[in-house]
């Protein structure tokens, strides 16, 4: 058995650099390695380096973080070699977020010829993230439906021009679809639903609007009903993607 001591293999003291992760293809070799001669000190310092990039609380899905395979040094790699990975080294603590990173780009991205060999997901996995990826669509369009055409309930326009007092006028339904398409995204095979959208644009006379007009009031009412989305969403992806632990082995 190899240990883990100042002299071992890789001459170190620490990898990854701190705040620095190498390219997928060196991180994928080193992190085999770490398992194939049991170095847990290095393992975990590697673990450690991507674990806000694949977090396990929702609390991690910070819009300033590097999320996904964004983390890596060099070029991005595919997210369904960092799902592969993930799943062949047992780190079901990421593999939440590994399946959505993966599933959010769509069936394309997911399943073809065109696909080279290293990105290609065995019948199981992509059976998870098909499943998975129809379970987040179902609740990103209806909850987004819900959210944007719904009854504001305690939430009143500010401003008495704004086009939602009249819902169903041509103006509010306009900045309605609009609102709806920008959560949603224009492509219909994925998703971004855990993702912040940004509602506001400068509309003129110092005022920030979505589509023509619609008040402050509005918009804050879908950015607060849309993080409520984005928390339900994280809670339902182990189910959604078939997954039963959140613990790194």
């Amino acid at each position: 058995m190899l240990l883990d001591r100042p002299t071992d293999c890789l001459s170190i003291r620490r990898f990854p650099e701190r705040n620095k992760v190498p390219d997928f293809s060196t991180f994928s070799s080193l992190l085999r390695i770490t398992a194939k001669y049991e170095m847990p000190t290095i393992r975990s310092q590697m673990l450690e380096a991507v674990r806000d990039a694949y977090p396990e609380t929702f609390g991690g899905l910070s819009p300033s973080k590097s999320l996904g395979e964004r983390v890596f040094g060099g070029r991005n790699p595919h997210p369904n070699e960092v799902l592969n990975l993930f799943i062949q080294q047992g780190l079901t603590s990421a593999l939440p977020m590994a399946y959505y990173m993966a599933a959010r780009m769509g069936p394309s991205s997911l399943i073809g010829s065109h696909l080279p060999r290293n990105v290609t997901l065995s019948t199981e996995i992509l059976q998870s993230a098909i499943k998975g990826l129809m379970a987040l669509h179902r609740v990103e369009w209806n909850e987004t439906h819900r959210l944007i055409f719904g009854p504001k309930g305690s939430h009143p326009c500010s401003t008495l021009d704004c086009p939602s007092r009249t819902p169903a006028s041509t103006a509010a339904l306009e900045a309605y679809q609009k609102a709806f398409d920008h959560i949603v995204g224009s492509s219909q095979s994925g998703t971004k639903v855990l993702g912040v959208p940004e509602f506001y644009e400068d509309c003129g006379s110092d005022r920030r609007c979505v589509g023509p007009g619609i008040c402050s009031s509005c918009v804050e009412r879908w950015e607060s009903g849309h993080a409520e989305l984005r928390k339900k969403v994280w809670a339902m992806l182990p189910s959604a993607f078939g997954l039963v632990s959140s613990n790194v082995v």
